[in-house]
């Protein structure tokens, strides 16, 4: 795992020198920290919550799922994704020799009427578990004969139950994140898998980094972050822009994880550090508050102390995501309504 820290701080540069926002566009909040939430490995890179509120779910590097139930419980085991995981070697090691043994699991999004939890494994691929947990079935890791190199991010349609996913690389696997930047690699891609039929379907190509997407509340249109291209870009799904695409917001730093709030809003996270590739303890890591067309509404700052992979709001809470730390920390968080109220 060190491994894995050394490649992500060594790319990523400071984003207060670096990400300019026009004055007026924005305001910026400071979040008032909440709890720690320990883990017993790294790597909590995504948030998910049940339909009855529990939680919250994350994946971690040693390649279980867990889920938190109190404070005195802490986070259990929910989930694994990988079959032949050996529980003597895997628990607590988050060694990235160990990764293929032991799965990796990214994104994370449970739909809602079934209780199912999908799960975006960089090396199985799209899976998915029952309400119960255990060892989750594999669904894909190849869209029209191309393998998944590294599947990141997906989201579930509330209504339809279609899940949305990005591979991150057709070329490139999560060990060589470092390369496809130096590269320019653009394999990326957007797909749909509908639950019923089976069916796997690519949406679309050519993505620079798929870090991250996100449906939007009314199901229109979907919002891919693009690490290697440092932007954002907007996928249409209904209307008369169905099956196009545009480039939405532009960025001087690498966004990572998008996560749609429960006002119709996206939050959009960095992964930073410094010039010389440390990540300073005590940093503010950044996170955007944006709309669905572009417009910047807020830069929060936060004490979490390194760089940031997923801002998760639920329930009056933000929950942040990171692949550097041994817990989630959490943040009170109220909507400006409320703060005007």
């Amino acid at each position: 795992m060190l491994v894995m820290l050394s490649i992500f701080l060594s790319i990523f540069l400071s984003f207060s020198s670096q990400l300019h926002l026009s004055s007026g566009e924005h305001v910026t909040y400071k979040a008032q920290f909440l709890e720690r939430l320990p883990l017993p490995a790294t790597g909590p890179e995504s948030i998910a919550f049940d339909a009855a509120g529990g939680g919250p779910y994350t994946g971690i590097s040693d390649g279980r799922i867990l889920k938190y139930v109190n404070g005195s419980v802490g986070f259990v085991e929910f989930a694994i994704t990988s079959s032949n995981r050996s529980e003597e070697f895997c628990v607590g090691n988050g060694s990235v020799a160990l990764d293929f043994t032991c799965g990796r699991p990214f994104g994370l999004g449970f739909h809602y009427q079934t209780g199912d939890l999908y799960i975006a494994d960089a090396y199985y691929g799209l899976m998915v578990v029952g309400p119960n947990g255990g060892v989750a079935t594999q669904l894909a890791n190849a869209a029209d004969g191309v393998p998944f190199g590294f599947t990141n991010a997906l989201d579930v349609e509330t209504e339809t139950g279609m899940v949305y996913l990005v591979d991150y690389s057709s070329q490139f696997s999560v060990n060589e994140f470092s390369v496809s930047l130096q590269a320019h690699d653009m394999t990326g891609r957007l797909m749909k898998y509908d639950p019923e039929s089976k069916e796997l379907t690519v949406l679309l190509g050519g993505l620079g980094g798929a870090a991250g997407m996100a449906i939007s509340k009314d199901g229109s249109f979907i919002l891919i972050t693009e690490t290697v291209t440092k932007r954002i870009r907007k996928f249409w799904l209904q209307g008369p822009k169905a099956t196009t695409s545009e480039i939405l917001k532009e960025f001087t730093v690498r966004p990572a994880n998008i996560k749609r709030n429960e006002e119709g809003e996206f939050w959009v996270a960095f992964l930073v550090a410094d010039e010389t590739g440390s990540c300073p303890s005590q940093q503010q890591s950044p996170g955007l508050r944006i709309s669905g067309d572009g417009m910047i509404l807020e830069a929060i700052s936060l004490d979490t102390q390194s760089g940031i992979s997923e801002v998760a709001v639920y329930n009056g809470k933000m929950y942040i995501g990171s692949p550097f730390l041994h817990f989630v920390d959490v943040y009170a968080w109220a909507s400006e309504s409320h703060r005007r109220g």
